[in-house]
């Protein structure tokens, strides 16, 4: 029974590193059953031993992620993306092909058209290609690799809080400028748009948990 017990704690704990339980809404007990073939009671004991840590709270008999460990997750991820994806500009900016350059603009061109919808979760998946083109730029596979598992993490994320969310049409705007500097082969300014978009990325998500 104790095997089983940590077995349930390291798959929960699992599911809430990778932001794959909504960090808005009361954490369903049901679900994490189906998902890891384990029993309510299984479920409920790695909860239980995740709220000794800090992980999750239980609100009006309810269980929820904390805030704080939200907040943890996205620091630590934010702090990896900032620096690597500023790295990964860099090289873009050396490395682009006119090919690449020109699939970019025509993923630029979409966010236009999107944008015109006020559909986020549209735009989030014209973003998802924006940066998935500017890793595949930076000629690196093991960058790439990195950068897109911290992507998804972040988009779970932003899933979650769509319904919250404001215009982004000032995070749009802003890789018009990290297009411009590539297309330059200015690696420094590439480096310096990419971390700001991130952080006001960032500071936008941060508010909306």
């Amino acid at each position: 029974m104790t095997d089983r017990v940590e077995q349930m704690y390291q798959a929960v704990k699992q599911k809430l590193l990778n932001l794959e339980i909504n960090p808005i809404q009361p954490i369903d007990e049901k679900a994490l059953v189906r998902e890891t073939g384990g029993s309510l009671t299984l479920v409920q004991q790695a909860l239980e031993r995740l709220a000794r840590e800090g992980m999750v709270v239980k609100e009006r008999g309810r269980w929820r992620v904390s805030r704080a460990a939200t907040a943890s997750i996205m620091r630590e991820i934010f702090e990896v993306r900032t620096t690597l994806e500023g790295m990964c500009a860099r090289l873009a900016a050396e490395r682009i092909t006119e090919a690449q350059i020109q699939r970019m603009e025509q993923v630029h061109r979409d966010f236009e058209r999107v944008l015109k919808k006020e559909d986020n979760k549209a735009l989030l998946a014209v973003d998802h290609q924006f940066h998935q083109l500017l890793y595949e730029a930076s000629g690196n596979r093991f960058l790439a690799r990195a950068l897109e598992e911290m992507y998804l993490m972040v988009y779970r994320l932003s899933y979650f809080a769509l319904d919250r969310m404001a215009s982004v049409r000032p995070n749009v705007e802003e890789h018009r400028d990290i297009l411009d500097a590539l297309k330059a082969g200015d690696g420094r300014s590439a480096e310096q748009h990419i971390q700001h978009h991130i952080a006001h990325f960032q500071t936008m998500v941060e508010g909306l948990l």
